[in-house]
């Protein structure tokens, strides 16, 4: 196991990911498991981070990377349907900027973060389309994304901790198409 995504809707709700490229899921806090990987997904791929939506129990969201095995595309794929299909949502990621970690801004349905290996990205239409958020971060690798409060907090390889002070203005962004 890789990663683990708890939902924030139900506490019984678990998503897992593993470094072989399963993803799995459990509705009764790890009883029963259900085998829920995208079927697009080579083996071997890791799962870097799965989020779970803060607005519906059924939608999550994957990282995954690809570069041990050569293939430094950028991978993130949405389920709305409590993982039985997955879609692919990486326009605007340039090739060869693999995905570390997607997430999901708690208060903005739609809203997402996304962490690669040379910056961060914004999407404000639940991933259909990315646009860099790079600001004043240098190209670093981002392994791990957090929204604290109202602020964006950025965890990188290497260079320490970033934060982006008060996303509101990003909020209000992604409520205009």
């Amino acid at each position: 196991v890789y990663s683990i995504g708890s939902s924030p809707l139900n506490a019984k709700l678990l998503w897992v990911g593993t470094d072989d490229g399963l993803v799995w899921r459990t509705d009764d806090a790890g009883a029963h498991w259900s085998n829920v990987t995208p079927k697009q997904l080579g083996a071997w791929s890791k799962v870097g981070s799965l989020s779970p939506s803060h607005f519906d129990q059924d939608t999550a969201f994957a990282s995954v990377d690809r570069h041990r095995l050569d293939d430094r595309k950028p991978y993130i794929y949405r389920t709305t349907d409590g993982g039985k299909t997955w879609t692919a949502i990486v326009n605007g990621i340039p090739d060869g900027d693999f995905v570390d970690v997607v997430r999901e801004d708690p208060v903005k349905r739609g809203l997402l973060y996304a962490g690669t290996d040379f910056g961060v990205f914004v999407s404000f239409d639940n991933g259909d389309h990315w646009h860099s958020l790079q600001q004043n971060l240098p190209a670093v690798s981002v392994r791990d994304i957090d929204v604290k409060n109202d602020d964006l907090v950025i965890a990188t390889h290497g260079r320490g901790f970033w934060i982006m002070d008060d996303v509101s203005a990003l909020r209000q962004l992604a409520a205009y198409p």
